[in-house]
């Protein structure tokens, strides 16, 4: 698969990720923290994508 597709990808499902958890951590846990919460998991998720997508093209 073309790398520019699979960034993306990567970064549309990101976003998705994001906007989901955004709109439920807030039920869950206090709003302060599941902001910060989702922000964390965000920069996970792009962070492990990019390594992943990085030694698959190496």
């Amino acid at each position: 698969m073309d790398a520019r597709l699979l960034d993306v990808i990567i970064g549309l499902s990101g976003f998705f990720i994001l906007i989901v958890m955004l709109a439920v951590l807030p039920m869950i846990m206090v709003a302060g923290m599941a902001y910060l919460a989702a922000i964390v998991i965000f920069i996970t998720f792009l962070s492990g994508a990019g390594y992943l997508v990085n030694e698959k093209i190496t």
